[in-house]
C-alpha cells in the first residue's frame, strides 16, 4: 500500500532508567508523632517511599514510607486508607 511507513516512528532504548514521581491528593484523617493516616483514591504498595506536603502557610514536606493500604467505603465509593510512617533522618553527632 502506498503511504505506509517502512520505518518505526519512535525508538525507545531499553537501557533508559529513571524515577517517576506522581502527586496525588489525599485527605488526612489522623496523625501522631510516628504515623499519619490518609485516604486516597489510589491504593499504595507497602514499603513505598514518598513526600507528604501539608497545605500550611510554610508548606513543608516530610518523608514518609507506606506502612499499610486497605480499601474503605466512603460516601458509597471505594477509597484506600493509607497509614504512612514518618521517616525521621537522624544526623550522627560529630565526636
Amino acid at each position: 500500500m502506498l503511504g505506509r511507513r517502512s520505518h518505526p516512528r519512535c525508538v525507545i532504548p531499553a537501557s533508559i532508567e529513571g524515577v517517576l514521581c506522581v502527586s496525588r491528593d489525599v485527605l488526612v484523617r489522623s496523625r501522631d508523632s510516628e504515623h499519619v493516616t490518609v485516604v486516597s483514591r489510589e491504593p499504595g504498595v507497602p514499603g513505598e517511599r514518598g513526600q507528604l506536603t501539608m497545605p500550611t502557610p510554610n508548606a513543608e514536606s516530610v518523608a514518609v514510607r507506606l506502612a499499610t493500604s486497605r480499601p474503605v467505603v466512603m460516601d458509597g465509593t471505594i477509597r484506600y486508607e493509607l497509614r504512612l510512617k514518618l521517616v525521621v533522618e537522624r544526623v550522627a553527632e560529630a565526636v
